[in-house]
């Protein structure tokens, strides 16, 4: 996933501080989450038209998916003990869940996204996979973190012009293990 970074968040006496970042993600299993990923990549990769961090909250910081054309919800939430919203996961945002809105948990999630959480005896937010792209990576999650223009109240971001640009999201096969 490419990021740019808007002005107000550019560090002009910095030299490491780039316009653009990439985190790298790790889809969920397709044996734990065989669904999550389906519809990530068939309704949030595949549509993809643009999207924006606008959200900061102490726990997760939230994206919002231009979803161009009518993307239905997701058609249950799916959950496996095996993929908890762990500190530096992906998950779906809402329920029910939608093409639309996505996070990065910033702490154990496990608790407050799982399942009977949020208001539901049962359901969970669903997971969509893990940042793998080692220290630098873990900068970029720490740098959005520290987005402008954060609301007291929920931690949205108003004003667009602190938003922080998703650019692309590109799949990429694994590199074999096997030689």
């Amino acid at each position: 996933m490419t990021l740019h970074f808007p002005e107000s968040m550019r560090d002009n006496g910095c030299d490491n501080i780039q316009d653009l970042e990439t985190i790298t993600i790790e889809l969920g299993s397709i044996e734990h989450v065989p669904y999550s990923v389906y519809y990530f990549l068939e309704n949030m990769v595949n549509r993809f038209t643009g999207g924006v961090f606008h959200r900061n909250a102490p726990h997760v910081l939230q994206a919002r998916l231009n979803k161009g054309n009518e993307v239905p919800p997701m058609a249950f939430q799916e959950y496996s003990p095996q993929c908890s919203h762990q500190k530096y996961t992906l998950g779906f945002a809402g329920r029910p869940s939608t093409a639309g809105h996505f996070y990065i948990s910033t702490r154990d999630n496990s608790r407050n996204h799982g399942p009977g959480s949020q208001g539901s005896k049962t359901e969970a937010d669903c997971y969509i996979g893990k940042i793998i792209g080692g220290i630098n990576d873990i900068a970029i999650v720490e740098r959005i973190q520290t987005q402008p223009g954060v609301s007291r109240k929920n931690g949205m971001i108003d004003d667009s012009s602190h938003h922080i640009k998703i650019v692309s999201i590109n799949v990429s096969k694994p590199e074999s293990k096997l030689k």
